[in-house]
């Protein structure tokens, strides 16, 4: 018998319904806070408010409130958010907040027993800007030793145990610690069976085909692999690339529509649907998640963002009246596939 992993312990995987496969509840981005561009850049360092939404879209990294929720100060207001994914009918929640981007585990534990939904915990490190400084020279299996620490004991003092080892950063150009970190997550997925999911930027082809190898090179079988942010790219060929391998891949930044960069702006939320349900055509649909990588106060319904429900309130009735998709479609791609990708074998004293 299987079991996914919670933040609340093992489940039993029947019990997962529709599922956000790439979120961030808590967090903290501060590091990549960038005003420059702001005309009144004391209004960086200001509480975000409603009137930064659009602003925010123009420049992701502006606004140096907008990059972090703190259960510290803003647990209620969160809450209130995520609620509206439960209130929409959704029933999981993957959250990739790891390593270098300060997550706090207890409090995701609290939340998914106040609204009663399920929530999977990352573990691992994001890219290489955020690394703890003992990563930088850290060997693969130190690197490796470490998650299997964190997957088997918990996350940090909370042994609250993560179900995912992701969200595994990797940047444009892969940096050695990083591709350290790909060979330590294989090995510690292949010992641990614990799935994978990987920040692609997106990269060159290339690029994502090493870092796949590199996780390979660890002995991770690529069918337990999920790689998020592919759904910024609109080349066919190059996700039939990445398909083929067996991962997964994440249509996972749905209500994006904003500039990660000046010259880098998000895909519409149209034009992901297309190349999704393309993809579907071509016969990957056992291979597709979807979700909207949440975590920044603009993407929140009160500062004029599309929230936590977006994925099942707009964009599953979409995909349904103007795509054709049937139910038994959207049933895999928000259940069953991310379901296959958490669960592990074995029966670790699963929970109801």
């Amino acid at each position: 018998m299987g079991h996914v992993m919670t933040v609340r312990g093992p489940v039993d995987p029947e019990l997962l319904g529709a599922t956000l496969s790439h979120e961030h509840i808590w967090w903290d981005a501060r590091g990549g806070w960038n005003p420059a561009e702001l005309t009144d850049p004391e209004a960086g360092e200001a509480p975000f408010e409603a009137r930064f939404g659009g602003p925010a879209r123009w420049n992701g990294s502006a606004f140096r409130d907008d990059l972090h929720q703190s259960p510290a100060t803003e647990y209620q207001m969160v809450a209130e958010e995520v609620k509206e994914f439960v209130d929409a009918g959704g029933s999981c929640i993957v959250d990739m907040t790891n390593g270098g981007l300060n997550p706090s585990p207890p409090d995701l534990k609290r939340l998914s027993e106040e609204l009663d939904v399920h929530i999977v915990a990352g573990c691992g490190f994001y890219v290489h800007a955020f690394h703890p400084a003992w990563v930088e020279d850290a060997s693969v299996d130190e690197i490796g030793a470490f998650l299997v620490k964190e997957i088997e004991d918990g996350l940090g003092e909370s042994g609250i145990r993560p179900g995912i080892i992701g969200e595994v950063g990797t940047s444009e150009t892969l940096y050695p610690c990083e591709e350290r970190i790909l060979e330590a997550a294989g090995l510690a997925a292949q010992q641990t069976g614990t799935p994978v999911n990987i920040h692609a930027h997106p990269p060159e082809l290339p690029v994502l085909m090493a870092v796949l190898d590199r996780l390979e090179a660890g002995g991770h079988d690529l069918r337990r692999t999920s790689v998020s942010h592919l759904d910024e790219i609109i080349d066919i060929d190059y996700h039939v690339a990445a398909l083929d391998r067996g991962v997964l891949v994440g249509f996972d930044s749905f209500g994006q529509d904003g500039y990660f960069t000046p010259t880098w702006k998000s895909r519409s939320d149209l034009t992901k649907m297309r190349t999704m349900v393309r993809l579907i055509e071509l016969g990957y649909e056992d291979q597709l998640l979807m979700s909207q990588d949440m975590g920044k106060k603009h993407y929140l319904l009160r500062f004029g963002g599309m929230g936590y429900d977006h994925v099942l309130r707009r964009i599953v009735p979409r995909l349904k009246d103007s795509f054709g998709l049937t139910d038994g479609l959207i049933h895999k791609l928000m259940v069953t596939n991310p379901r296959r990708l958490l669960t592990r074998n074995g029966d670790p004293g699963v929970t109801g």
